[in-house]
């Protein structure tokens, strides 16, 4: 069988015409391939920065998180050197009001002694505003000078008696302490 040139060229065309779709088909997967190539380049990028942001983010937390343990620590030492010190002082505030609660009724009476008194000379100095209230008026005879042992050291208080508001107050001076 003999094939006419006209055949010839028509085969020749589709063939031309099958292998111009097969190279326009390879250059859209080649475009499509780059661009999906370089979008992939740049989310990459991208997603990099972020893993950076977040890398210096998490070290930033974690350093700012030591430095509040830290300062927790050491607020936490201070609160308990505190409240040690806060229930030292409120024993002994609870031991002086004892002591001055024991003791007033017994300086109205005038039956308390010089000891007491100068024990209570000493709790009404460490009272804020070193005086106290009285529910009447002190007797003449316990108004002057006691002298008392704080820490094995020699103090001296005076009690003076005053009115303040229509209420009797009573002093205490420490007039003299052998440590100063």
């Amino acid at each position: 069988m003999m094939y006419s040139q006209q055949e010839y060229d028509m085969v020749r065309r589709q063939t031309m015409q099958i292998e111009s779709e097969k190279r326009a088909l390879l250059r859209w997967v080649l475009i499509a391939v780059t661009i999906l190539l370089a979008a992939s380049l740049i989310f990459t990028g991208l997603m990099f920065r972020r893993y950076s942001a977040s890398d210096n983010l998490i070290k930033n937390a974690e350093t700012k998180a030591a430095s509040a343990e830290s300062q927790l620590q050491q607020v936490s030492r201070e609160l308990a050197e505190k409240k040690a010190l806060l229930d030292k002082n409120s024993a002994t505030l609870a031991k002086q009001n004892a002591v001055i609660s024991s003791i007033v009724p017994k300086m109205i009476s005038k039956t308390a002694r010089d000891n007491e008194l100068a024990e209570m000379a000493q709790a009404i100095y460490q009272q804020p505003g070193h005086v106290i209230e009285l529910p009447s008026i002190p007797p003449d005879e316990v108004l002057r000078s006691y002298r008392t042992r704080v820490d094995g050291r020699p103090h001296k208080y005076i009690l003076i008696a005053g009115q303040l508001d229509g209420k009797w107050v009573l002093y205490s001076v420490l007039v003299k302490n052998q440590g100063d």
